[in-house]
């Protein structure tokens, strides 16, 4: 093989790791990990509100369009524990405890969502 080939083949693969790397660097920083809250949903219903800053170890029961979920918080981290579903993805995603990385059961419509709190979330005086 051409040493000059092979050469440009290195480069490019490494211009590409960068950009790959580069990518997910602003999504690191962005992600937060402190004043959670968990919002799940129901065919885009809003079914409950989770204060994840409490840290409790706590179950809830979400009926789903299918089966019921059990949901457990433990330590400021959700998780969907049973789901009953046919691939069970959303046990598999385990426990949640940063933002940009929610849990979706397909099969019975429900997403977590979790968000922080902002500055314009706060409230002054």
């Amino acid at each position: 093989m051409d040493k000059k080939k092979i050469r440009n083949d290195i480069i490019l693969i490494a211009i590409l790791l960068f950009i790959a790397i580069g990518g997910l660097i602003p999504l690191l920083l962005l992600q937060k990990k402190d004043n959670l809250t968990a919002k799940i949903y129901v065919q885009n219903d809003l079914v409950e509100t989770i204060d994840l800053s409490k840290k409790e170890d706590k179950y809830y029961y979400v009926n789903g369009t299918h089966t019921r979920l059990r949901i457990h918080t433990h330590d400021g981290a959700i998780a969907v524990l049973e789901g009953n579903c046919p691939h069970h993805d959303c046990e598999k995603m385990g426990y949640v405890n940063t933002t940009n990385r929610p849990i979706v059961c397909a099969y019975n419509a429900v997403y977590i969502e979790i968000v922080g709190s902002s500055y314009s979330d706060v409230e002054v005086g």
